[in-house]
């Protein structure tokens, strides 16, 4: 399986959005996502419930990281 940051840019990507997109739609900051992206920084919950609904991953099949 991917690492979360890959999985992560290749599923904006797939929906063709932005950084900036992606952000906006997660309720989170450009710079927040792109540190998320970078593996920086990991998620907090809520932040993972959106992205999990945003991208359709099963909360039971990823893990969230951290």
């Amino acid at each position: 399986m991917a690492a979360f940051p890959e999985m992560l840019r290749r599923d904006r990507e797939r929906w063709g959005m932005r950084a900036c997109q992606a952000a906006w739609l997660l309720g989170v900051s450009v710079r927040e996502y792109r540190k998320l992206e970078a593996g920086e920084r990991s998620p907090d919950s809520k932040t993972w419930d959106a992205i999990c609904e945003l991208y359709g991953w099963p909360q039971t099949f990823v893990t969230a990281p951290g």
